[in-house]
């Protein structure tokens, strides 16, 4: 099949999983004599743009979505934003008449502009999408919000402003250029969680969305283990410093653990991007506040060739998310043997079974957190159980293989 792909990062240049989850897929489909066409951001190339083999990095991207929205609607930002629709819709045409798909799969929009979904599904074809995040929720549910949308009703008088909007309405729409909202309604649609179904608009798909769960290079991490499970001390959070990831309430849980005598050799390594600042200083102070503030350490995002090592210098790994469909940290560590802690408010906890493949505590708890934490390092058979049991299941279930065999299944009705 020739698959067009949009998606909002691709790797190397990402903030997190699931872009090297879509990654890891669509190689693997290439592998499989598929060809799939990526069209991403400019994300990480400071401006430019990159068309190389199968990936176009061409789309501007903003990470809060503020740039991709229509500042006012005075002359000179109609200018710049409707400059900008013209030239991203011009080069999707691009793709779309070069490569000459027989389907396309939207995988995730946020950060670019919601005109090039609505494009996109306008063209005859077979659409899909896979949804792990929140991006059709945003764009179906809150993008009617949106300046660009909106700006075209404040003014209906019969006014000579009013007439001259009304032709410049009539130009921007013979350019392909969406000016009125559009919810996006995929003909078949894939989700990872429950959590992400209940959040979506029934209409968003034709037919009977379908669950597939998210996979991770697990075989990488089968040889990996903790150098220390009879006597855990060393914990490790992976991800975005931001709440939806709730390091915060691992750090208090951390200093309730502190007090305990025999946690005073306990070590906590947070290892993520800190692009919030008023949420780093919130979780500076409460390092502070611990007893000994000197045993947490802040640490940058790893390659991912470096995550094995990086789970094999630490005991155990806590995945305290407030909102967080499936992180494919924890099976990355699960598959690495190390004891998984994670909140009952992530994906992957409706899929473990609590006790023995890992570990669930309320989100936001952080004293039934510290609990959880004293019973794994004070138990030996406990924190042995939960490796093994771990390693198993993460292998098990969250193989590439097994995602890659039910996402061509997903495409296949389009054959």
């Amino acid at each position: 099949m020739r698959l067009l792909l949009l998606m909002n990062m691709y790797p190397p240049h990402s903030d997190g999983g699931y872009p090297l989850l879509c990654k890891e897929t669509v190689e693997a489909l290439e592998a499989r004599g598929h060809q799939i066409l990526v069209l991403t951001s400019r994300m990480g190339l400071e401006g430019g743009t990159s068309i190389e083999g199968n990936v176009w990095r061409v789309f501007d991207y903003c990470p809060d979505n503020a740039g991709n929205e229509l500042r006012s609607g005075t002359p000179k930002d109609l200018w710049h934003w409707y400059r900008r629709e013209w030239v991203e819709l011009g080069l999707l045409q691009k793709a779309l008449t070069e490569f000459k798909p027989q389907a396309t799969f939207i995988w995730a929009t946020k950060g670019m502009s919601y005109s090039l979904a609505i494009r996109l599904l306008r063209e005859p074809l077979p659409s899909f999408a896979y949804v792990c995040g929140y991006w059709l929720h945003d764009h179906n549910n809150l993008g009617h919000l949106r300046r660009q949308y909106t700006s075209w009703h404040w003014d209906t008088t019969s006014s000579v402003r009013s007439w001259f909007r009304r032709g410049l309405r009539r130009l921007i729409e013979a350019r392909g250029i969406a000016v009125d909202w559009v919810p996006l309604q995929l003909d078949h649609l894939a989700f990872n969680s429950e959590a992400i179904l209940a959040d979506l608009n029934p209409a968003c798909s034709r037919t009977a969305p379908v669950k597939i769960v998210d996979s991770a290079p697990v075989e990488r991490f089968a040889q990996v283990g903790p150098s220390n499970i009879w006597r855990p001390r060393r914990i490790l959070f992976v991800g975005r410093l931001h709440p939806s990831k709730d390091p915060l309430t691992l750090v208090r849980a951390f200093g309730l653990l502190q007090t305990r005598p025999e946690a005073s050799d306990a070590e906590l390594t947070l290892v993520g991007w800190q692009h919030d600042k008023p949420y780093m200083a919130a979780l500076q102070d409460a390092i502070d506040a611990t007893p000994n503030p000197s045993r947490i350490r802040i640490s940058d995002p790893a390659p991912f060739d470096a995550m094995p090592g990086l789970f094999a210098a630490h005991d155990i790994l806590v995945v305290p998310s407030q909102v967080d469909p499936l992180p494919r940290v924890a099976a990355e560590g699960m598959a690495a043997g190390l004891p998984t802690l994670v909140s009952d408010q992530t994906g992957i906890s409706k899929l473990l079974q609590p006790g023995y493949d890992a570990l669930v505590f309320p989100a936001g708890n952080a004293a039934a957190l510290a609990q959880l934490l004293a019973d794994v390092m004070g138990d030996r058979t406990l924190a042995q159980g939960l490796s093994d049991r771990g390693r198993r299941r993460a292998l098990d279930y969250f193989s590439t293989k097994r995602m890659v065999d039910e996402i061509e299944a997903f495409l296949a009705v389009a054959s």
